[in-house]
């Protein structure tokens, strides 16, 4: 991961009370890396420092940290964004160059019925982290949105797996939001995407462009995997879950090695491929496929198996999902 972002955290971390050795014991994160621009950092020792912010300040944390961000704190991709024409040449370059800051998870515009949704994808096994780093992401847009697009982003929603939070402000900053979802997104109308930038400016975009470019270029070729697998998945579903040695095979690895790849990044095939159905799903369910073609898409073998695992993962069946997210 970038060294910025985290920088700025751990600066916030120690703003509050939390002491820069102790965390630096407890995150692996050092002076010497945050102080580099050019360092990265271990996106798990950015979750452990996250998760200590949360000890700290409870709910409460990603709000407090949105509000003191500001376009620096993404270096040249903070810029970058904000000289963009309008808001959907931001959001396709967000997802273009996310690599500059995070090399583990994801971020993707996705059609979600007639809207479009920025949806995250988190790293590894389940953690407290990963609800905070959608939480902020969407936050900044709803918090500091009036700040860099010049007036208020009208949201159709905000879906976070999470569940319900008692903290009156963030469910205010958060506004029309659903917890317990299927996966973590905001919702936008399409409409919103032509919104113009009110700092575009197309000669500095174009040398932040190639500034960005250079930078990514540089990245070891790894870090994408991840999500290379995960796309692969996606497209094979239509056809069952893909085997291992399909997706070696696909990317140009051994069976084995892929494997072990996987391992080292906390994944498992059956676990990616859990995820890439249930984010599917929330876009599916949103159109007017029968039931049937939409497990047909995902890759079960009859309907009975999707609505298990939908069930799994919600508690709640296809039918009356669907039901309320149409209302809502």
């Amino acid at each position: 991961m970038g060294s910025h972002l985290p920088a700025r955290l751990f600066a916030f971390a120690t703003e509050l009370g939390l002491t820069a050795d102790a965390l630096r014991a407890r995150t692996g994160l050092s002076a010497a890396a945050l102080a580099d621009p050019d360092a990265r950092v271990s996106l798990l020792g950015v979750y452990e420092l996250i998760e200590a912010l949360c000890e700290r300040l409870g709910e409460a944390a990603s709000l407090r940290f949105v509000g003191a961000i500001d376009d620096g704190d993404l270096d040249a991709l903070g810029f970058l964004l904000s000289t963009c024409p309008d808001l959907g040449a931001a959001l396709d370059r967000f997802v273009a160059f996310q690599a500059l800051y995070n090399d583990g998870e994801r971020f993707e515009v996705v059609p979600v019925g007639d809207d479009v949704a920025l949806r995250y994808t988190p790293f590894g096994p389940p953690r407290r982290a990963h609800a905070w780093m959608a939480e902020i992401t969407f936050l900044d847009f709803l918090v500091n949105g009036e700040r860099w697009l010049g007036g208020q982003l009208a949201v159709r929603s905000v879906r976070l797996r999470r569940g319900p939070t008692d903290d009156e402000a963030l469910r205010r900053a958060l506004g029309p939001v659903e917890f317990g979802a299927l996966c973590d997104e905001m919702v936008l109308p399409a409409a919103a995407l032509a919104l113009r930038m009110p700092g575009a400016d197309p000669a500095m975009h174009a040398f932040f462009e190639r500034f960005a470019r250079g930078q990514l270029a540089r990245l070891p070729a790894d870090a994408s995997l991840r999500a290379r697998v995960r796309l692969q998945v996606a497209q094979r579903l239509h056809r069952g879950a893909p085997t291992l040695i399909e997706l070696a095979n696909a990317l140009g690895l051994a069976p084995r090695t892929l494997q072990r790849k996987l391992q080292a990044e906390g994944e498992t095939l059956a676990g990616l491929v859990d995820a890439v159905r249930r984010e599917r799903a929330a876009e599916l369910l949103a159109g007017p496929q029968p039931l049937s073609e939409v497990s047909y898409l995902l890759g079960f073998s009859a309907p009975s198996a999707f609505f298990r695992a939908f069930r799994r993962w919600t508690g709640e069946t296809p039918e009356s999902y669907r039901a309320r997210v149409r209302t809502a």
